[in-house]
């Protein structure tokens, strides 16, 4: 028997099941109070659990061993063909490659799969680039100038949009 570990898969994302919750948890309480929808009323798990079931849609990033890294949410969709794009990663470089190399396709699916025409991403000034490349195409909307203490000092925070037509027309430009 062989104690060398095996080497990695492909790192991937799927959709979010039940069973993720815990790791949902975890990760909000990592990068708390940055991921300002789950924790800015303190990280009470059931509190958690209601906000997460009111979101139209997630996945998962998992890496190569198989283990969640990074989760994106799509909520607030409706009537008003807007949606919000909650992305956030372990707290390390490696997390947050994996989220910036999926991103693209995470924001396709969004598109692809909810009837909005706009697609809102928030974010503090000091958060780690999960967005990558797929980030330049976000406009920013609304700036709130110090708007939440973290980390003792307080950070700004932005309201960026990307429109449907507008990633349309990057993906039919080669990258």
């Amino acid at each position: 028997m062989s104690d060398a570990i095996p080497p990695p898969r492909d790192a991937t994302w799927r959709l979010i099941t039940p069973n993720d919750t815990q790791f949902v948890y975890y990760l909000v309480s990592k990068v708390d109070p940055r991921w300002w929808r789950f924790s800015r009323h303190g990280l009470e798990p059931s509190h958690l659990v209601a906000i997460a079931r009111g979101t139209a849609a997630g996945v998962i990033v998992i890496n190569g061993y198989g283990l969640p890294v990074a989760c994106a949410l799509l909520a607030d969709t409706g009537a008003s063909g807007t949606g919000i794009l909650e992305y956030f990663a372990l707290p390390n470089p490696d997390a947050q490659a994996l989220a910036r190399r999926f991103a693209r396709d995470l924001v396709a699916a969004a598109f692809a799969g909810a009837p909005i025409r706009q697609l809102y991403y928030e974010r503090f000034e000091n958060d780690p680039d999960v967005l990558g490349e797929v980030g330049a195409l976000f406009e920013v909307e609304v700036t709130f100038p110090e708007f939440a203490m973290i980390d003792g000092h307080f950070e700004t925070r932005t309201t960026s949009v990307l429109t449907a037509d507008r990633f349309a027309a990057a993906q039919r430009v080669p990258q």
